[in-house]
Protein backbone atom coordinates (compact mmCIF):
# COMPACT_ATOMS: atom_id res chain seq x y z
CA UNK A 1 0.00 0.00 0.00
CA UNK A 2 2.88 2.41 1.13
CA UNK A 3 4.22 1.76 -2.39
CA UNK A 4 1.28 2.61 -4.26
CA UNK A 5 0.83 5.87 -2.25
CA UNK A 6 4.21 6.54 -3.55
CA UNK A 7 3.36 5.90 -6.92
CA UNK A 8 0.51 8.03 -7.09
CA UNK A 9 2.03 10.57 -5.42
CA UNK A 10 4.75 11.08 -8.32
CA UNK A 11 2.45 10.69 -10.96
CA UNK A 12 -0.20 13.19 -9.35
CA UNK A 13 3.59 15.37 -9.10
CA UNK A 14 5.24 14.67 -13.02
CA UNK A 15 1.05 15.58 -14.00
CA UNK A 16 1.13 18.66 -11.95
CA UNK A 17 4.49 19.59 -13.89
CA UNK A 18 3.77 18.58 -17.43
CA UNK A 19 0.72 20.75 -16.87
CA UNK A 20 2.00 23.62 -15.04
CA UNK A 21 5.00 23.36 -18.03
CA UNK A 22 1.72 23.56 -20.67
CA UNK A 23 0.59 26.12 -19.17
CA UNK A 24 4.00 28.02 -18.99
CA UNK A 25 4.14 27.34 -22.55
CA UNK A 26 0.57 28.43 -23.90
CA UNK A 27 1.31 31.27 -22.13
CA UNK A 28 4.10 32.01 -23.95
CA UNK A 29 2.71 30.65 -27.23
CA UNK A 30 -0.57 33.54 -26.63
CA UNK A 31 2.39 36.36 -25.67
CA UNK A 32 4.46 35.67 -28.82
CA UNK A 33 1.22 36.33 -30.43
CA UNK A 34 0.34 39.38 -29.56
CA UNK A 35 4.04 40.97 -30.10
CA UNK A 36 3.70 39.62 -33.51
CA UNK A 37 0.46 41.15 -33.95
CA UNK A 38 1.46 44.93 -31.90
CA UNK A 39 4.44 44.69 -34.54
CA UNK A 40 2.34 44.20 -37.40
CA UNK A 41 0.06 46.81 -36.59
CA UNK A 42 3.14 49.02 -35.67
CA UNK A 43 4.34 48.55 -38.71
CA UNK A 44 1.37 49.22 -40.76
CA UNK A 45 0.99 52.53 -38.89
CA UNK A 46 4.41 53.37 -39.62
CA UNK A 47 3.73 52.81 -43.68
CA UNK A 48 0.60 54.64 -43.15
CA UNK A 49 2.42 57.39 -41.78
CA UNK A 50 5.14 57.38 -44.87
CA UNK A 51 2.68 57.53 -47.68
CA UNK A 52 0.86 60.04 -45.75
CA UNK A 53 3.25 62.91 -45.15
CA UNK A 54 6.57 61.86 -47.20
CA UNK A 55 5.84 59.47 -50.48
CA UNK A 56 2.95 61.11 -53.18
CA UNK A 57 3.41 59.04 -55.44
CA UNK A 58 -0.06 56.93 -56.84
CA UNK A 59 -0.57 54.01 -59.04
CA UNK A 60 -3.73 53.36 -61.27
CA UNK A 61 -4.95 49.99 -61.32
CA UNK A 62 -8.18 48.19 -63.60
CA UNK A 63 -9.96 46.30 -61.08
CA UNK A 64 -11.58 42.94 -61.78
CA UNK A 65 -15.08 45.01 -60.76
CA UNK A 66 -15.09 47.34 -64.18
CA UNK A 67 -13.17 50.36 -63.32
CA UNK A 68 -9.85 51.92 -62.74
CA UNK A 69 -8.69 53.21 -59.52
CA UNK A 70 -6.18 55.24 -58.59
CA UNK A 71 -4.16 54.90 -55.11
CA UNK A 72 -1.78 55.62 -52.56
CA UNK A 73 0.50 53.29 -51.09
CA UNK A 74 -1.65 52.05 -48.23
CA UNK A 75 -2.37 48.77 -47.86
CA UNK A 76 -6.23 48.89 -47.75
CA UNK A 77 -5.85 50.93 -50.83
CA UNK A 78 -3.29 48.06 -52.49
CA UNK A 79 -6.17 45.34 -51.31
CA UNK A 80 -9.53 47.33 -52.90
CA UNK A 81 -7.05 47.81 -56.12
CA UNK A 82 -6.29 43.90 -56.58
CA UNK A 83 -9.89 43.49 -55.65
CA UNK A 84 -9.48 41.65 -52.35
CA UNK A 85 -11.02 44.22 -49.93
CA UNK A 86 -14.23 43.11 -48.13
CA UNK A 87 -15.29 40.68 -50.14
CA UNK A 88 -18.38 39.17 -48.76
CA UNK A 89 -19.27 42.76 -48.02
CA UNK A 90 -18.73 44.07 -50.89
CA UNK A 91 -21.62 41.27 -52.95
CA UNK A 92 -23.92 42.69 -50.24
CA UNK A 93 -23.50 46.37 -50.56
CA UNK A 94 -23.37 45.31 -54.41
CA UNK A 95 -26.95 43.82 -53.69
CA UNK A 96 -28.43 47.20 -51.97
CA UNK A 97 -26.57 49.54 -54.73
CA UNK A 98 -28.63 47.63 -57.65
CA UNK A 99 -31.81 48.05 -55.44
CA UNK A 100 -31.69 51.96 -55.38
CA UNK A 101 -31.42 54.91 -57.31
CA UNK A 102 -29.05 56.87 -55.50
CA UNK A 103 -26.16 55.88 -53.14
CA UNK A 104 -24.81 57.79 -50.29
CA UNK A 105 -20.82 57.29 -49.77
CA UNK A 106 -19.69 58.65 -46.05
CA UNK A 107 -15.88 58.28 -45.47
CA UNK A 108 -15.78 57.57 -49.26
CA UNK A 109 -11.99 57.10 -48.93
CA UNK A 110 -10.39 57.04 -52.43
CA UNK A 111 -14.00 56.29 -54.10
CA UNK A 112 -13.69 52.47 -53.86
CA UNK A 113 -17.62 52.03 -52.92
CA UNK A 114 -18.63 55.19 -55.33
CA UNK A 115 -16.91 53.91 -58.23
CA UNK A 116 -18.58 50.31 -57.88
CA UNK A 117 -22.11 52.06 -57.73
CA UNK A 118 -21.33 54.92 -60.29
CA UNK A 119 -20.24 51.55 -62.84
CA UNK A 120 -23.71 50.23 -61.94
CA UNK A 121 -24.80 53.60 -63.18
CA UNK A 122 -26.40 55.32 -59.84
CA UNK A 123 -26.36 58.96 -58.70
CA UNK A 124 -23.56 58.66 -55.80
CA UNK A 125 -23.16 61.60 -53.32
CA UNK A 126 -19.44 61.02 -51.85
CA UNK A 127 -18.73 62.85 -48.02
CA UNK A 128 -14.89 62.63 -47.74
CA UNK A 129 -12.12 65.22 -45.53
CA UNK A 130 -8.95 63.75 -45.49
CA UNK A 131 -6.87 64.97 -48.03
CA UNK A 132 -4.97 62.46 -49.42
CA UNK A 133 -8.32 60.79 -49.70
CA UNK A 134 -9.82 63.29 -51.39
CA UNK A 135 -7.60 63.40 -53.73
CA UNK A 136 -7.45 60.16 -55.19
CA UNK A 137 -11.57 60.00 -55.05
CA UNK A 138 -11.70 63.15 -57.22
CA UNK A 139 -9.28 61.32 -60.13
CA UNK A 140 -11.15 58.00 -59.74
CA UNK A 141 -14.43 59.47 -60.68
CA UNK A 142 -12.63 61.73 -63.40
CA UNK A 143 -10.44 58.77 -64.72
CA UNK A 144 -13.55 56.54 -65.06
CA UNK A 145 -15.94 59.51 -66.60
CA UNK A 146 -18.39 59.87 -64.15
CA UNK A 147 -17.96 63.04 -63.35
CA UNK A 148 -22.03 63.54 -64.19
CA UNK A 149 -22.79 60.91 -61.88
CA UNK A 150 -20.77 61.83 -58.45
CA UNK A 151 -20.97 64.95 -56.42
CA UNK A 152 -18.27 65.33 -53.58
CA UNK A 153 -18.82 67.05 -50.95
CA UNK A 154 -15.17 68.01 -48.58
CA UNK A 155 -16.77 67.26 -45.36
CA UNK A 156 -17.30 65.34 -42.74
CA UNK A 157 -20.54 64.37 -41.45
CA UNK A 158 -21.87 64.40 -37.83
CA UNK A 159 -24.52 65.19 -35.04
CA UNK A 160 -24.41 69.12 -35.87
CA UNK A 161 -22.46 71.23 -38.56
CA UNK A 162 -18.88 72.97 -36.74
CA UNK A 163 -15.35 72.11 -37.00
CA UNK A 164 -13.47 69.25 -35.59
CA UNK A 165 -10.38 67.16 -35.44
CA UNK A 166 -9.33 64.94 -37.16
CA UNK A 167 -6.50 62.62 -36.07
CA UNK A 168 -4.26 59.82 -37.23
CA UNK A 169 -1.63 60.32 -39.95
CA UNK A 170 -3.88 57.11 -42.07
CA UNK A 171 -5.75 57.97 -45.13
CA UNK A 172 -7.58 54.62 -44.49
CA UNK A 173 -8.07 55.23 -40.60
CA UNK A 174 -7.85 59.02 -40.12
CA UNK A 175 -10.60 59.29 -37.19
CA UNK A 176 -12.78 62.12 -35.37
CA UNK A 177 -11.98 59.41 -32.03
CA UNK A 178 -8.55 60.74 -30.83
CA UNK A 179 -6.73 57.62 -30.25
CA UNK A 180 -8.47 55.41 -32.50
CA UNK A 181 -6.54 52.30 -33.41
CA UNK A 182 -3.79 53.40 -31.55
CA UNK A 183 -2.83 56.34 -33.78
CA UNK A 184 -0.79 58.95 -32.33
CA UNK A 185 -2.70 62.68 -31.57
CA UNK A 186 0.48 64.22 -32.52
CA UNK A 187 -1.23 64.29 -36.28
CA UNK A 188 -4.12 66.27 -36.55
CA UNK A 189 -6.12 68.73 -38.45
CA UNK A 190 -9.74 70.61 -38.35
CA UNK A 191 -12.21 69.58 -40.64
CA UNK A 192 -15.41 71.44 -41.55
CA UNK A 193 -19.08 69.15 -40.62
CA UNK A 194 -22.06 69.19 -41.48
CA UNK A 195 -25.18 67.14 -41.34
CA UNK A 196 -26.63 63.95 -43.37
CA UNK A 197 -29.90 66.05 -42.65
CA UNK A 198 -28.93 69.62 -43.59
CA UNK A 199 -27.37 68.06 -47.39
CA UNK A 200 -30.12 65.70 -48.32
CA UNK A 201 -33.09 68.10 -47.06
CA UNK A 202 -35.21 68.00 -49.72
CA UNK A 203 -33.50 65.57 -52.48
CA UNK A 204 -34.36 62.99 -54.06
CA UNK A 205 -37.71 62.57 -51.48
CA UNK A 206 -39.20 59.69 -54.92
CA UNK A 207 -36.06 57.82 -54.26
CA UNK A 208 -34.81 54.64 -53.06
CA UNK A 209 -31.30 55.60 -51.13
CA UNK A 210 -28.28 52.99 -49.75
CA UNK A 211 -26.20 54.77 -46.98
CA UNK A 212 -22.49 53.61 -46.39
CA UNK A 213 -21.30 55.02 -43.63
CA UNK A 214 -17.54 54.09 -42.60
CA UNK A 215 -15.99 56.90 -40.49
CA UNK A 216 -14.09 55.01 -37.88
CA UNK A 217 -15.59 55.02 -34.49
CA UNK A 218 -18.00 58.22 -35.27
CA UNK A 219 -21.00 56.62 -37.09
CA UNK A 220 -23.24 57.45 -33.90
CA UNK A 221 -22.78 60.84 -34.37
CA UNK A 222 -22.85 60.69 -38.11
CA UNK A 223 -26.52 58.61 -37.08
CA UNK A 224 -27.57 61.41 -34.59
CA UNK A 225 -27.24 64.13 -37.11
CA UNK A 226 -29.64 61.95 -39.79
CA UNK A 227 -32.71 61.43 -38.11
CA UNK A 228 -34.59 62.70 -40.83
CA UNK A 229 -33.25 60.02 -43.41
CA UNK A 230 -33.96 57.97 -40.76
CA UNK A 231 -37.12 58.37 -41.08
CA UNK A 232 -38.25 59.10 -44.63
CA UNK A 233 -40.60 58.13 -46.25
CA UNK A 234 -39.04 55.79 -48.30
CA UNK A 235 -36.97 54.29 -45.82
CA UNK A 236 -33.13 53.96 -47.25
CA UNK A 237 -31.34 50.93 -46.95
CA UNK A 238 -28.01 51.17 -44.89
CA UNK A 239 -24.50 49.36 -44.59
CA UNK A 240 -22.33 50.72 -41.28
CA UNK A 241 -19.33 49.16 -40.01
CA UNK A 242 -19.62 49.95 -36.08
CA UNK A 243 -16.96 47.62 -34.10
CA UNK A 244 -17.44 46.83 -30.43
CA UNK A 245 -14.25 46.15 -29.10
CA UNK A 246 -12.12 46.71 -32.03
CA UNK A 247 -10.05 49.99 -32.27
CA UNK A 248 -11.59 51.82 -29.85
CA UNK A 249 -9.95 54.33 -27.45
CA UNK A 250 -11.77 53.09 -24.48
CA UNK A 251 -11.21 49.62 -25.58
CA UNK A 252 -14.98 49.46 -25.68
CA UNK A 253 -17.79 51.18 -27.95
CA UNK A 254 -19.41 53.47 -25.42
CA UNK A 255 -22.36 53.75 -28.59
CA UNK A 256 -22.53 50.36 -29.65
CA UNK A 257 -26.40 49.53 -28.14
CA UNK A 258 -27.35 52.64 -28.80
CA UNK A 259 -26.19 53.02 -32.56
CA UNK A 260 -28.19 49.73 -33.33
CA UNK A 261 -31.53 51.50 -31.17
CA UNK A 262 -31.57 53.95 -33.73
CA UNK A 263 -32.29 51.43 -36.36
CA UNK A 264 -34.58 49.35 -34.49
CA UNK A 265 -36.99 52.55 -33.33
CA UNK A 266 -36.83 53.84 -36.79
CA UNK A 267 -38.11 50.92 -37.72
CA UNK A 268 -35.13 48.55 -39.23
CA UNK A 269 -34.09 45.15 -38.99
CA UNK A 270 -30.48 44.54 -38.18
CA UNK A 271 -28.16 41.69 -39.93
CA UNK A 272 -24.24 40.79 -39.64
CA UNK A 273 -22.77 41.29 -43.26
CA UNK A 274 -21.76 37.82 -43.43
CA UNK A 275 -22.54 35.33 -45.85
CA UNK A 276 -25.47 33.99 -44.37
CA UNK A 277 -26.93 37.57 -43.60
CA UNK A 278 -27.49 36.95 -39.84
CA UNK A 279 -30.19 38.75 -38.19
CA UNK A 280 -29.58 40.41 -35.29
CA UNK A 281 -31.90 41.64 -32.35
CA UNK A 282 -31.62 43.81 -29.71
CA UNK A 283 -31.16 41.23 -27.51
CA UNK A 284 -28.07 40.18 -29.23
CA UNK A 285 -26.79 43.43 -28.90
CA UNK A 286 -26.92 43.60 -25.02
CA UNK A 287 -25.59 40.28 -24.84
CA UNK A 288 -22.59 41.72 -26.68
CA UNK A 289 -22.05 44.29 -24.84
CA UNK A 290 -22.28 42.83 -21.73
CA UNK A 291 -19.51 40.37 -22.61
CA UNK A 292 -17.49 42.91 -24.03
CA UNK A 293 -17.38 41.07 -27.40
CA UNK A 294 -19.33 40.04 -30.71
CA UNK A 295 -18.03 36.85 -30.88
CA UNK A 296 -18.35 36.90 -34.58
CA UNK A 297 -14.88 38.89 -36.95
CA UNK A 298 -17.50 41.45 -38.74
CA UNK A 299 -17.23 44.74 -38.14
CA UNK A 300 -20.03 45.32 -40.66
CA UNK A 301 -23.57 45.62 -40.39
CA UNK A 302 -26.33 46.24 -42.82
CA UNK A 303 -30.09 47.41 -42.13
CA UNK A 304 -33.14 46.88 -43.64
CA UNK A 305 -36.71 48.61 -43.24
CA UNK A 306 -38.87 46.55 -41.80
Amino acid sequence: MPCNIEHNLLTYSNRSREDSSMGIIKDIRKKKRKLITKYKWEKHKLSDWYHTYISTKTSEYETSLGFKLRTRGYIANKLMADSCFETTEINILKQLIEKSDVFIDVGANIGYYTCLACSLGKRVLAFEPQQQNLACLIDNIHINNWTGLAEVFPVGLGETPGILTLFGASGPSASLLDGWAGYSNKYKKMIPINTMDNILSGRYPESTLTVKIDVEGAEYNVLKGAVNTLNRAIKPMWFLEICLDEFHPGACNTNFEDTFKLFFDSGYQAYIADEAKTPVSLDDIRNWVRNGSTGHSEFNYFFLPV
